[in-house]
């Protein structure tokens, strides 16, 4: 019975501590593992009931033998799964005694490291013929370095966050800004740069790879791919004859709009799928520039974007002459430096252009009502954005004032490539030609 009675008494007791006093204890405050997790027990004691909550970055990988039970001392195991992020974690377990009229609680902590990584912000990307300078992110948490092979590739570590504030922005890894620089491409086909982060850990050698695309040279208008070409005097031009068609104009509509191309055998048009796609169509000047020419509006048509795409232009007198040098126009300097100029005949030079990729083709011009056309395979005109305003007897008995263009004419029989000049839809002689495009400066 007096047994009987202490037990009752020590009971009592624990009830009326643990309602006043609740008090609860761990026989630890915290615990490291490396990124491949670990175990270990946890002692807690209590003087009446408790949780074990666990408060976690990942709580997947956390299990916990016990999560509650009575005052008294009682041991938890804990198990921390294999971290696979990149970020270190965080497990935070909260033992919390219950009492009736508060609560009491102690803490246990667990840090987890990553593994050890270095990883690219983006493992692919796609630039243009063009190339520039193109930024991306590394992330790491060990020390790297970077693996690349080609002559026209240049990388540069603008900043990272530990030089940018003085600190690393948190303790995981470091964010490193890497400027790369592609130059221009002029091969025929796509080209591809590798660049690898390379990094040393405890279980072997890690990279990744970020794999830069260079598309080959090539200009879209409409739905057709132009192919195009840096050429000598250090600019890009179209290597093919435009064949572009604008809504609400027909081939062959009105006077010297848009007109088939003349051609290699005959004076007749070539409306031929091959030979369309070949040697391009034919355009008048009012199409050609996309606007109503009259003698005021021809001379502000210089540098004109015309049927070209954004970027692009209609080639001028000064463009056209930075390749072959010669104009018919006594009155244009001779530019004696030019590429495709050939000083022993004094002209620029048809065969130094083909043999420079320029690719003309033998497409014929349109005179007059469109009717009457030149070429039989020899001659074609390609017109440039330079007109000029002239007082001409040359169709009338009378002066009146007409716009002029300027066009390079190129002739096989003489293997001639000069810049000359042509009549427009304001005369009586109205003249359709071939069109290239230039990419502005």
């Amino acid at each position: 019975m007096r047994k009987f009675l202490v037990l009752m008494a020590a009971a009592v007791f624990v009830f009326v501590a643990c309602a006043d006093d609740p008090q609860i204890s761990l026989d630890n405050s915290s615990a490291e593992f490396t990124h491949k997790g670990g175990s270990c027990d946890l002692v807690v004691t209590s003087n009446c009931d408790w949780d074990l909550i666990c408060d976690s970055d990942d709580s997947d990988l956390v299990y916990m033998s016990q999560t509650k039970g009575p005052g008294g001392t009682q041991t938890i195991h804990i198990d921390i799964l294999e971290n696979e992020s990149t970020s270190i974690l965080h497990h935070y377990f909260t033992a919390v005694a219950h009492g009736v009229k508060r609560d009491a609680l102690t803490t246990f902590s667990v840090t987890q490291g990553a593994p050890a990584y270095v990883i690219f912000g983006k493992t692919a990307f796609t630039t243009d013929y063009m190339g520039g300078t193109y930024e991306f992110n590394i992330s790491a948490n060990v020390p790297w370095e970077l693996s690349y092979e080609g002559e026209d590739i240049t990388i540069e570590i603008v900043e990272d966050e530990e030089d940018a504030d003085g600190e690393d922005e948190d303790e995981d890894s470091v964010n490193t800004t890497i400027a790369v620089t592609i130059e221009d491409w002029e091969g025929g086909t796509d080209r591809k740069f590798e660049i690898r982060a390379l990094a040393d850990s405890d279980e072997g050698p890690i990279s990744d790879k970020l794999t830069i695309t260079q598309t080959a040279p090539a200009l879209i208008i409409g739905n057709r791919t132009y192919s195009i070409k840096k050429m000598p005097d250090g600019r890009w031009w179209m290597t093919q004859n435009l064949c572009y068609t604008t809504k609400g104009i027909e081939i062959g509509d009105g006077v010297c709009k848009i007109w088939y191309p003349c051609s290699d055998t005959a004076l007749e048009w070539d409306s031929t799928t091959e030979g369309i796609i070949g040697k391009g169509l034919l355009y008048g000047d009012a199409v050609a520039f996309n606007t109503n020419i009259t003698t005021t509006t021809a001379r502000r048509l210089e540098y004109a974007q015309g049927l070209c795409p954004d970027g692009w232009h209609i080639p001028t007198l000064d463009e056209f002459l930075g390749l072959v040098g010669k104009c018919t126009n006594a009155q244009v300097e001779t530019k004696t430096d030019a590429p495709f100029y050939d000083a022993s005949k004094g002209h620029g030079s048809l065969s130094m252009l083909e043999e420079g990729g320029f690719n003309p083709a033998m497409s014929g011009y349109v005179r007059g009502s469109g009717k009457n056309f030149e070429n039989n395979g020899s001659v074609t005109g390609y017109l440039a954005s330079r007109g000029y305003v002239t007082t001409s007897y040359i169709f009338s008995s009378s002066a009146y004032s007409q716009a002029m263009w300027y066009a390079l004419i190129l002739n096989k029989v003489t293997n001639t490539a000069d810049v000359g000049y042509m009549a427009n839809s304001t005369s009586s002689s109205p003249f359709a030609g071939s069109v290239r495009c230039i990419k502005d400066k």
